[in-house]
């Protein structure tokens, strides 16, 4: 008996949060070789919150699929956003008011590198589904 297809497919969000989760230690390479070892444990930090943020995002909106589930998808995503914003800003306070010494620059760096692959999977994805 053949699977249905699957109206949400979670196949890029797993590879997307996959591949955030790699990128944590390249911030931190980068980092690390372009300053000190501060640095680099700052981009981390920065790579882990927006990490942290994007795989609750990915969990929560993807925990429900299906036609007549869509407005619990929809709930789920509503969910998953708010926790994703509260994440980062909750994150980034306890960060900012606990660790030192801390590189603020190298922190939002990694932060912002990890959520660059959120915008550059896609791409990939779609150039390989093309190809095939």
């Amino acid at each position: 008996m053949s699977q249905p297809n699957r109206l949400i497919d979670r196949r890029l969000a797993k590879a997307l949060v996959l591949l955030q989760a790699l990128m944590i230690p390249v911030a931190a390479l980068i980092a690390w070789i372009m300053k000190d070892t501060t640095a680099a444990i700052s981009a981390a930090l920065g790579a882990l919150v927006c990490w942290l943020a994007n795989a609750y995002f990915s969990w929560q909106s993807f925990r429900a699929a299906g036609a007549r589930a869509s407005r619990q998808v929809l709930s789920n995503m509503y969910r998953g956003l708010m926790g994703k914003f509260a994440i980062v800003i909750v994150g980034f306070i306890l960060i900012l008011s606990n660790v030192k010494p801390l590189i603020p620059a190298a922190l939002f760096c990694g932060f912002i590198l990890v959520q660059t692959m959120s915008w550059v999977a896609p791409y990939f994805s779609s150039r390989r589904q093309k190809r095939v």
